[in-house]
């Protein structure tokens, strides 16, 4: 299974939340910031792509790769600060989705809740981002992709 983690990051919680992510993927996935994203996605079998919620929905510069990702099986991944079970957090997962090229399928989705009064600033040391269930989401996902 070849992957790839693509990723637009702010303060850094994305960034490293998609580096948890790669390190559990198949040795040698790929995880680049959304700058250094390749054009094409369709020699990957999945595409992680993350990023945080500006103003009720993804970010700039998430939105614009959103739009550039065509892919059978994309995980999306954000942080927010607004409650993971939430009517509106289900709305801004929605709006992303949306953002993908069309024909795109999405296998799944993933929320780190972050502090409201931390979010728009770096993590501090020793702040817990949910790495293991990060990693928890990424190994699932490729092992649904898998049929295992």
């Amino acid at each position: 299974m070849k992957a790839i983690v693509v990723y637009s990051s702010k303060t850094g919680r994305i960034q490293q939340i998609a580096q948890a992510m790669a390190q559990v993927l198949p040795q040698g996935t790929p995880c680049v910031p959304v700058d250094e994203m390749p054009s094409d996605f369709s020699n990957y079998d999945c595409v992680f792509m993350g990023f945080w919620i500006d103003e009720n929905q993804a970010d700039p510069k998430g939105q614009e790769a959103l739009k550039k990702i065509a892919n059978d099986h994309v995980a999306i991944f954000t942080t927010m600060y607004d409650d993971p079970y939430s009517d509106q957090a289900s709305k801004h997962l929605r709006s992303a989705v949306e953002l993908l090229k069309p024909g795109s399928g999405v296998v799944g989705t993933y929320i780190t809740w972050t502090d409201k009064a931390r979010y728009m600033y770096e993590p501090e040391a020793g702040e817990d981002l949910h790495l293991d269930e990060a990693q928890s989401f990424a190994r699932n996902t490729v092992s649904r992709l898998k049929g295992n």
